[in-house]
């Protein structure tokens, strides 16, 4: 049978876990093939504008991985036809005019997600043996890079679509209707005295349950003894009544006279 000691990383651990509470970046839920609102409210991302019809609005070859025999096509929204490649939104050709070419994304399994602060779009292959991700960002001007295909993963490719159609836009569901204006401005400030309350009882009960579990599982003590620092904290009532009882015999109020030498 394990020794308790054992376990003392796994609870502490969980406490961490507890305790510390996660930042969550904001979330694109997807609401067509080429379209995602921002779980935040903040707005909507639509490419519709940037979709060719029928064919590729977008062509290039490798810009970054060292492989210039290839050329690779994308089409957000719609899908097209390209040699080999049907019904896609995107597909590798050999650049050697051979005709080989690859399915490379298929517009049925379109999947928005984040990477970072990032929007990306997913799309596998008909076969699912290829899939290609398609970094969305947001820029003034519109420009399409193909980031190539990854050395360690030969069925991974990843493309760079920079639009300011790949910016959030609008206000993100809610009530429709006249812009009521700016609203008043709101300053929020923080005093030293609410940061120490806020950094002290973390702190306080991190170091009685920490204390507690070491007590307990690697120094294999019961009862009252598990308490950390029990000696400290059962004399610590006398000394504050100690203290005040100190303070309020110095009193000059309390003095009758002085002592005469």
């Amino acid at each position: 049978m394990a020794s308790r000691k054992g376990y003392l990383p796994l609870y502490l651990s969980a406490i961490v876990v507890v305790m510390i509470r996660p930042t969550l970046s904001a979330t694109c839920f997807q609401t067509g093939p080429c379209s995602c609102d921002m779980d935040d409210g903040s707005g909507t991302i639509d490419l519709s504008a940037l979709a060719g019809s029928g064919t590729a609005a977008f062509n290039g070859e490798a810009t970054k991985w060292p492989d210039e025999n290839w050329q690779y096509s994308y089409n957000p929204c719609t899908p097209f036809d390209m040699q080999s490649c049907y019904s896609v939104a995107a597909c590798q050709v050999k650049s050697d005019g051979s005709g080989e070419s690859y399915d490379i994304g298929s517009q049925d399994t379109v999947l928005f997600s984040m990477e970072g602060n990032d929007v990306v779009i997913t799309y596998n292959a008909n076969d699912y043996q290829r899939h290609t991700i398609v970094k969305l960002v947001c820029s003034s001007s519109t420009v399409f890079t193909v980031d190539g295909e990854d050395p360690d993963a030969s069925t991974s490719f990843y493309f760079t679509l920079e639009s300011p159609e790949c910016c959030v836009k609008g206000s993100g569901p809610g009530p429709t209707g006249p812009n009521p204006g700016p609203g008043p401005t709101i300053t929020v400030s923080i005093s030293v005295g609410s940061i120490m309350c806020i950094v002290f009882f973390p702190t306080v009960c991190i170091y009685i349950v920490a204390g507690v579990l070491i007590n307990k599982f690697a120094r294999e003590r019961e009862g009252r003894d598990v308490v950390p620092h029990l000696a400290f904290w059962s004399t610590l009532p006398g000394l504050i009544k100690d203290g005040f009882v100190f303070t309020w015999a110095s009193m000059p109020c309390r003095k009758k006279g002085y002592t005469e030498i």
